[in-house]
């Protein structure tokens, strides 16, 4: 335990600083990606409103776009496994990212 008090007492800006940096890094992230994601969500529902398919260059390039949103790891298998596999998928995003269920988003 005193080993652990040890290296992160040595950490640049103290413990709290570092944790406040962090955290803050998180929630910016989080921020970006619900503002990325609702600007692509409106283009997307227009384009599938129109007839575009799963398929068309326009939507895949969408759907690109909305793989690197999520937070690494099991969030963005998630997401990706319950929305971006086919059009069915991909209209059942919610408009809001909030609405995103526990463990698929941040």
């Amino acid at each position: 335990m005193n080993q652990i008090i040890n290296v992160l007492s040595k950490v640049k800006g103290g413990i709290p600083g570092s944790l406040l940096t962090l955290m803050y890094s998180q929630i910016k992230t989080r921020n970006s990606a619900n503002e990325s994601y609702s600007d692509i969500k409106i283009v997307l529902d227009i384009l599938l409103m129109n007839g575009s398919s799963f398929t068309s260059p326009e939507v895949q390039g969408l759907v690109e776009l909305l793989k690197k949103l999520p937070a690494r790891g099991a969030c963005a298998r998630n997401f990706e496994k319950l929305y971006l596999k086919d059009e069915y998928g991909l209209r059942k995003l919610p408009t809001d990212p909030r609405r995103i269920p526990k463990g698929h988003w941040h």
